[in-house]
């Protein structure tokens, strides 16, 4: 090629010297145009095009620091080791200080999160030690690994190999949350849309039911529900409709213990095996004129 791609951007003619100098500059740079045009046609082309040419093209933009809008990238790009101007992606975790948490030694939990497949996770990692030793490995992702571009360890490239393997330690991976859609069917009847569920905490490691020990908050078309799907496999929550609203799993009472009547107190039992007392005021008939619960909230009895 007459010249690089960088060029272009940067070796447009400027308006000096004298009217043959400046012709002869335009001149030039139609010349590189020229040159990187049929170079462009010829090698990455739709009906002629060349892989090599096309990550040899891309590791030229990634080296000038410098990547354009609306360029399609294949490789991972660590937006600490380069000028990102706009970018679209498939996938993006933000665990990219993995590197310098290598280089100060720190060994204690990573949470982060990882964009995927219209949903992000929030997970934690834990650097994985065997023998009192925290294991490492050299930084990779989808088969693909990277290493320091020179011995200063400031930038990093997946491009080519070099002497300098990006090192990082081991981590484990728990997620404890997920943000996603789901189907969702009106409850009474309609259309099943797509809504955003979110998901917390990481469960009780069911595979026959993975949702088991998780929360749940999804607001739908016309309602908004919070629940928690228990160890029994049961939704126990809070579900707000237009015209209703539902507890599910409410406490009941399971017991009145009244043998303590005459001397003014009883007690009730709830689900779980949870007893609360209460004290009773009696008029001058013996007749129950308040009841008081354990918190001081007071209950007035009406009997005329």
């Amino acid at each position: 090629m007459a010249g690089g791609l960088a060029d272009l951007d940067t070796g447009f003619p400027a308006r000096k010297g004298s009217q043959e100098q400046q012709i002869s500059a335009v001149y030039d740079y139609l010349v590189m145009l020229l040159e990187n045009l049929r170079y462009i046609l010829r090698n990455l082309s739709p009906e002629n095009f060349n892989e090599k040419e096309t990550l040899d093209w891309i590791g030229d933009k990634i080296q000038a620091n410098h990547i354009v809008s609306n360029t399609i990238i294949t490789n991972e790009l660590y937006a600490e080791y380069g000028a990102i101007a706009d970018l679209t992606v498939d996938e993006l975790r933000t665990d990219y200080q993995k590197a310098a948490r290598y280089f100060a030694g720190n060994t204690s939990a990573l949470d982060f999160l990882y964009i995927h497949d219209e949903q992000i996770d929030f997970l934690t990692g834990t650097v994985h030690v065997e023998d009192d030793t925290p294991l490492t490995e050299q930084l990779h992702h989808r088969g693909r690994y990277f290493w320091w571009t020179d011995g200063t360890k400031t930038e990093m490239t997946s491009l080519e190999e070099t002497p300098w393997p990006v090192t990082v330690y081991q981590y484990d991976e728990l997620l404890k949350g997920t943000l996603r859609f789901e189907d969702y069917a009106p409850p009474g009847g309609g259309a099943v849309t797509k809504v955003p569920v979110l998901v917390l905490g990481a469960g009780y490691g069911n595979v026959l039911d993975p949702a088991k020990g998780k929360g749940f908050l999804r607001k739908g078309t016309d309602s908004f529900d919070v629940w928690l799907h228990n160890n029994a496999g049961e939704d126990r929550g809070l579900f707000i409709g237009e015209q209703y609203t539902d507890v599910v799993g409410l406490r009941k009472t399971t017991e009145l213990d009244f043998s303590g009547w005459d001397n003014g107190s009883f007690t009730e039992e709830i689900d779980g095996g949870i007893a609360a007392a209460y004290e009773v005021d009696f008029d001058a008939q013996d007749r129950p004129v308040k009841i008081t619960d354990g918190a001081g909230h007071e209950t007035d009895v009406i009997w005329e």
